[in-house]
């Protein structure tokens, strides 16, 4: 993608320009995110783009879920309160999902 190809050409924000998010740290957690998409979403990995910077209030409404309701059903899912991020970001909430699933026991 070229550098002008980014700049909106029409409109109230013409010539402001699209940068999108970075996705690395999410990448790092590719199989939790694309498990986590399904099990709470029921999306498709084709069906969604997440970034960095994404979180659960970019998806509730869905099916007129609510944020207590996808808070509820990542704890029933996978047994992890994630009510404590209040900022809902999906990829704090994967790092969580891996330390869980990954840390040594104390």
């Amino acid at each position: 993608m070229k550098e002008n190809d980014r700049v909106i050409p029409s409109g109230p924000f013409k010539g402001k320009k699209i940068e999108y998010a970075p996705s690395t740290g999410v990448d790092m957690f590719l199989n939790i995110s694309e498990d986590f998409m399904k099990k709470i979403f029921y999306f498709e990995p084709d069906e969604y783009l997440i970034s960095d910077e994404s979180s659960l209030f970019d998806f509730t409404g869905l099916d007129e879920m609510e944020l207590t309701d996808v808070q509820k059903k990542i704890q029933d899912v996978y047994d992890l309160d994630v009510s404590d991020i209040a900022s809902g970001n999906l990829l704090e909430i994967f790092m969580r999902i891996h330390h869980s699933k990954f840390a040594a026991p104390s």
